[in-house]
C-alpha cells in the first residue's frame, strides 16, 4: 500500500510554492494534466498562468505527462511552450524513464504531481520520485472509467 501513499498531499496544484519547490530541491514537475492542472478537456485558467510564470521565473521546469492523446496535451501545452507527452502509460515507467533523460530530471529533484493514486502516484514512487497528489478539479466532469477508479482509491485512503 506504501506504494499507493503519496509524499505530500496539496488541495490544489497552487498549493505548490516556489518556497515548498526550493525546501524540497525541485528542479523539475513532472504532471498529469486533466483534473490535475485543469478540469478534463479544459485550457488552462488565470491560476494556472500565475503559477506557471513563477516557476519559469525560479527556473523549475514543468513537463505535462498524460495518458490522454497527443492532440489533447498539444492543445494544452502549445499557447503555454510546454513539454508534453499524451500516451505516457503510467504507471508504466519505460516512457517516462526516456523523458526524464531528455529532459534532464534527476529522481530526487523531481516531483510527480498528480490526482490519481493508481496512475501518478504509483508511477512516481516507482520513478523514485517525491509525489504529491491533489484533490481533483471538477470531477463531475470527468469519465465513468475515471470516477469508477475513484471509488477503489477511497478504500485505499481509508487506510492512511
Amino acid at each position: 500500500m506504501r506504494y499507493f501513499k503519496p509524499d505530500f498531499l496539496f488541495e490544489h496544484f497552487s498549493g505548490i510554492t516556489i518556497k515548498w519547490l526550493k525546501e524540497n530541491n525541485i528542479t523539475h514537475i513532472f504532471s498529469d494534466l486533466d483534473s490535475t492542472l485543469a478540469a478534463h478537456d479544459q485550457h488552462g485558467t488565470k491560476e494556472f498562468e500565475a503559477w506557471l510564470s513563477q516557476l519559469r521565473e525560479n527556473n523549475v521546469q514543468l513537463v505535462i505527462l498524460s495518458n490522454n492523446n497527443q492532440s489533447r496535451v498539444d492543445i494544452f501545452t502549445e499557447p503555454y511552450r510546454i513539454v508534453g507527452y499524451g500516451k505516457a502509460n503510467k504507471p508504466a515507467t519505460s516512457k517516462i524513464q526516456r523523458i526524464m533523460d531528455e529532459v534532464g530530471a534527476k529522481s530526487e529533484t523531481s516531483l510527480f504531481l498528480g490526482d490519481q493514486l493508481f496512475t501518478d502516484v504509483w508511477c512516481g514512487k516507482r520513478l523514485k520520485m517525491i509525489t504529491a497528489l491533489v484533490h481533483p478539479i471538477e470531477p463531475e466532469h470527468e469519465p465513468w472509467n475515471v470516477s469508477l477508479k475513484r471509488k477503489a482509491e477511497s478504500v485505499i485512503r481509508r487506510g492512511w
